[in-house]
């Protein structure tokens, strides 16, 4: 009898310990970050191909872009001054620097 009791107290054991487990994976989203420096006065910016829009300076200003390759393209006074292509990697930030 009493080993009957054991074993039916394992098996709702183990029943009870499995049913609180949950089988996945959980990834945050991936992000990365360009910022600029330098002269940033009547510079507009362009990442692959998009919209033109303005920038202000510093590590705090940070745009947020996929990781990976992207054109960037700075224009002042509507003149291209810097096209470069950069690779940013997931949680990075990267700068660009405007002379």
């Amino acid at each position: 009898m009493k080993y009957l009791v054991s074993i039916i107290t394992l098996v709702l054991l183990l029943g009870i310990s499995g049913c609180g487990y949950k089988e996945g994976v959980a990834t945050a989203t991936q992000k990365s970050y360009l910022y600029f420096s330098g002269d940033t006065g009547n510079a507009e910016v362009s990442i692959d191909g998009d919209e033109k829009f303005s920038v202000k300076e510093g590590q705090t200003n940070q745009y947020g872009v996929k990781p990976g390759k992207h054109l960037v393209e700075v224009y002042k006074n509507g003149t291209l001054v810097i096209k470069r292509e950069v690779f940013i990697s997931d949680g990075v930030a990267k700068e660009i620097e405007i002379q």
